[in-house]
């Protein structure tokens, strides 16, 4: 399925389910951003690699997030920032952030900037 244009080469953004730590999840990938097993065992990029964009959909694990959409993903890449609802260690208080492509880890959160109350109303209106 394709989500949308790489924000770092204009190739093709698809979806892919994969296993990752023992887990069915979707990986968001560039088509210009191959990886494969080195004589090491290292999952590395391969040479014919021109891009680098990847992102896991359990990206968010950490903040009790379960996936990162494709429906997320597909608005990342058309609008450049996406609001997310994460939560607290217990699952028990939520809070919502930007998230926007990175170079180097995929996306990332702005954990500086708040959300306003009225773009949290008109996401979970949407969602």
């Amino acid at each position: 399925m394709i989500l949308g244009k790489c924000p770092y080469c204009n190739g093709k953004v698809i979806a892919i389910k994969t296993t990752a730590h023992g887990k069915k999840v979707n990986l968001y990938t560039c088509e210009n951003a191959k990886k494969e097993y080195d004589e090491s065992e290292s999952f590395v990029f391969t040479a014919d690699s021109t891009c680098t964009f990847r992102v896991y959909s359990n990206v968010f694990l950490k903040w009790n997030k379960r996936s990162f959409s494709k429906y997320e993903m597909k608005k990342l890449l058309e609008e450049d920032q996406v609001i997310v609802r994460l939560h607290g260690r217990r699952g028990t208080s939520e809070y919502f952030k930007y998230v926007i492509t990175d170079k180097e880890y995929g996306i990332s959160i702005l954990w500086d900037e708040e959300v306003s109350k009225k773009e949290e109303e008109e996401f979970l209106i949407s969602s």
